[in-house]
This record gives structure tokens, C-alpha cells and sequence, in this order.
């Protein structure tokens, strides 16, 4: 269960610590803002067929597409569940619900795209050149997500690395991943048990449904609020730099750096190479 006003405090808390990395990363180079907000991808098929094709493009769209049920699915979700329609005040503890929610749930922190994003403006932020190429290992996420995105965040002192701390446990996106749980209200426990518990001092063995809709509340505003802000921070881009053609540093072939010149149309929102 949670109530209205927490909801609404989480939300306010996110909201404000995405535009916080946002506008850190525009304050310290331009040219990286446009650049992750252009959405740089390597793209190895284009090196093998085509010698004449670039693999470092931008206005890379396969990771978009690939997320789209999933965030459509999330808007849909949030809106019948958690838009505290006719003066509801608090979330019940249904279990329909909440079994949607560990589905909900794993989906976030399996997404790849959502976490290169993530993983890209941790590592920009943090002095380093755009990366490319990133490799989100299949297994292993726990620390892909702990130590190569939230600590960075941490470290730099930025607050998403709380938001992210409070929303992701690998303990639960496993457990649900692999049906390793099950509702235990017997005793008015009200708490999820978690048989892939292995003794560990960072795993968890149960959960209270309170914490659980905690954590699922984190995950969840924060996944449709990045990429949501970042979709309209993109699509404004014109409005909020004055110009519609920015200076990135594009790697050639060999992996040196040039800069070159890129333009974004708002008809169709697109980014392209400037000729």
C-alpha cells in the first residue's frame, strides 16, 4: 500500500533529481547534451556490409521501438492503478495488482535501452567521452546497475543515485524473474517471501507489501519519467538551444574523435548528419 501524498512526494523527488543530471550535463558540455539527447548508437551491422557506412550513427531508433510496448504498457498501468481516481487516498494490497507489478518490475531493470541511457549520462557526468558501445551484460545486472551507474551517480553527489537505491534490489528482480515468490498473509504478515534468498548480507528473504509498493513506485516513476523528460527535452531542443544545428564529437573509423556538425528537424523529430 501506499498513499496519495507519498506517491505524489516520490514523484515531485524524481521529476527533480532527472532535470538535475540533465541540466548538469548541458551546464558542463553542450555538445554531450545534444549528443545523448541525439541518441548515439554503434551500429556493427553497418561496419560488416558496408564499407562506406559509418557504424557510429545517430538518431538511433531500435532501442525505442524495443521499449515501446513496455512504456505504453507502464502509461496504461500507472493511469488505472495509480492515478487515485474518486478521492481514493491510499493503493489497496491487491494481489492482482501487485502480480503485474513484479512483471512491471522485472521488465524496468531487464530494459537495456533504459539502462544505456542511464548508463551513458552516469558516465558523461562523470568526465568521460560518450560511449558508443555499450555491453549491458544478459547476467549480472546486480552490479552493472550498483556499481557502474548508481555509485558513479553517488559519487558525483547527484540525487538519482537515492531514487534508483530506493526502487532497484536485484533480490527481487530475480525472485520474479525466475517465479522464486509467493504472498504470505497468514498472520496479517502482509510481505512477499523470497525462496532465491541465498544468506548473503545484501539479499532479502521477504519484503512488507508497504516496502514492496515503495520500491515499485521508485522503479516505476522513474522509468516513465526519464525517458518521458528526455523525449521533451529533445523535441524542444530548437526552442531551448536557439539553433537547429549542433557541433558533436562523431569517432571515425579508427576511434579519433572530429567534430561534426548535426541538424534536427521537429517534422518527424529527427536528428541527422549535416551536408
Amino acid at each position: 500500500m501506499i498513499n496519495r501524498s507519498t506517491f505524489s512526494d516520490i514523484d515531485i523527488e524524481i521529476k527533480k533529481s532527472i532535470n538535475e543530471i540533465l541540466d548538469k550535463l548541458k551546464e558542463n558540455n553542450i555538445n554531450d547534451y545534444v549528443l545523448f539527447l541525439a541518441d548515439g548508437e554503434y551500429v556493427g551491422d553497418y561496419e560488416s556490409s558496408s564499407p562506406q557506412l559509418s557504424p557510429y550513427c545517430i538518431d538511433y531508433r531500435i532501442d525505442g521501438y524495443k521499449d515501446q510496448t513496455r512504456l505504453e504498457f507502464l502509461s496504461e498501468f500507472m493511469s488505472q492503478y495509480y492515478s487515485f481516481k474518486d478521492g481514493l487516498q491510499s493503493t489497496d494490497d491487491n494481489q492482482y495488482r501487485m502480480n503485474l507489478e513484479l512483471m512491471v518490475y522485472t521488465h524496468i531493470w531487464e530494459s537495456k535501452p533504459f539502462l544505456k541511457k542511464l548508463y551513458r549520462i552516469a558516465h558523461l557526468l562523470n568526465g568521460e567521452e560518450y560511449d558508443w558501445k555499450i555491453q549491458i551484460p544478459d547476467m549480472g545486472k546486480h552490479d552493472f546497475i550498483r556499481c557502474h551507474i548508481r555509485q558513479i551517480f553517488k559519487d558525483l553527489g547527484f540525487d538519482i543515485w537515492k531514487v534508483i537505491k530506493n526502487g532497484f534490489h536485484t533480490s527481487l528482480r530475480n525472485a520474479f524473474a525466475h517465479s522464486e515468490y509467493s504472498f504470505d498473509t497468514m498472520n496479517n504478515h502482509n510481505r512477499i517471501n523470497l525462496y532465491n534468498y541465498g544468506g548473503a548480507n545484501w539479499e532479502l528473504e521477504t519484503i512488507s507489501f508497504d516496502d514492496w509498493s515503495n520500491r515499485f513506485v521508485y522503479s516505476s516513476i522513474l522509468s516513465f519519467h526519464f525517458l518521458e523528460i528526455i523525449y521533451e527535452r529533445r523535441t524542444n531542443i530548437i526552442r531551448e538551444l536557439g539553433t537547429d544545428t549542433f557541433q558533436i564529437k562523431h569517432p571515425k573509423k579508427n576511434g579519433e574523435l572530429r567534430l561534426v556538425e548535426i541538424k534536427y528537424r521537429e517534422n518527424g523529430d529527427g536528428f541527422s548528419f549535416k551536408r
